[in-house]
């Protein structure tokens, strides 16, 4: 073999990893309906809501109104505490109304960017609602082999249930940082400790499609890692179904017949590209 050919060879994953980026890139990166209404918090666009809630917010709680097609929260002079009150109210309502479901008892920050500091928190379930960017974490698990651990979704999980995953991945709440998200996480799908784990901070994958709860804005932070060989994982809260070592080129074959979800078949070839391209 020529010194050309691993680098062809190398080029050549790397152009088809690409194509099925930008295959699955076309269903993730969709905008907001066009029937959707702005909703705004301190004077900042921090989601989207469809005419039916933003009519409902409007009309059946004191904290919303409609000004020129957008749906502005009530909250002039409040901090992020008494806002935060105000949303609360706002999604128990929307949930008693038969607009949200899900409700998760877990708090998620709003920023007005995703630099910025938190505005304030509401109640997860409320975010597609409301079009509200979210943060998670996902990881990529490789073998020392290359092989790719991956887990299936319990098949009572509300969203995407029994398609595989990454290994680890969820919502950073209020409160946590990426790290510490990732670290419970972790514990809780693999019974996982990264504490003394090398990771690798990868890119992000922006996911933003229209949903069945509304509309999903979600910016996902990608972890690599290499585990141990003899390493034990195992499911800790009854999520997970699975947990498999797969080569990489059957996860690939499983990503283009849509078995994986659009989130972490996004976060693996974000993974493999880097791979792929020496990085």
């Amino acid at each position: 073999m020529s010194r050309a050919d691993p680098l062809r060879a190398r080029l050549t994953d790397a152009a088809r990893l690409g194509a099925l980026r930008a295959r699955l890139r076309a269903r993730a990166q969709q905008p907001a309906p066009r029937d959707g209404l702005p909703v705004l918090m301190q004077g900042h666009e921090v989601g989207v809501a469809s005419p039916e809630v933003a009519s409902f917010l409007a009309s059946a709680t004191p904290h919303f109104e409609l000004v020129d097609y957008r749906l502005q929260l009530l909250d002039e002079g409040l901090d992020a505490a008494r806002r935060s009150a105000l949303l609360h109210d706002c999604a128990v309502r929307l949930r008693d109304a038969g607009l949200l479901r899900g409700w998760r008892d877990e708090l998620l920050d709003i920023r007005p960017a995703p630099a910025a500091a938190p505005i304030a928190t509401i109640e997860r379930a409320a975010c597609r609602t409301l079009g509200i960017t979210t943060v998670a974490v996902h990881l990529n698990a490789f073998t020392s082999a290359g092989e790719l651990i991956v887990a299936r979704r319990a098949l009572h999980k509300q969203i995407d249930p029994g398609l595989w995953d990454n290994l680890v991945g969820g919502m950073v709440p209020a409160g946590e940082s990426e790290e510490q998200a990732l670290q419970r996480e972790a514990q809780e799908e693999a019974g996982l400790d990264l504490a003394p784990i090398a990771l690798v901070r990868g890119g992000h994958v922006h996911v933003t499609r229209p949903v069945p709860e509304g509309f999903q804005s979600e910016i996902v932070q990608v972890f690599d890692t290499v585990l141990a060989d003899d390493m034990e994982l195992r499911n800790q809260d009854g999520e997970v179904a699975a947990i498999e070592r797969r080569p990489v080129s059957l996860v690939l074959e499983a990503i283009e017949r849509d078995e994986f979800t659009l989130e972490s078949a996004l976060v693996t070839l974000d993974a493999l590209l880097r791979r792929a391209e020496g990085g």
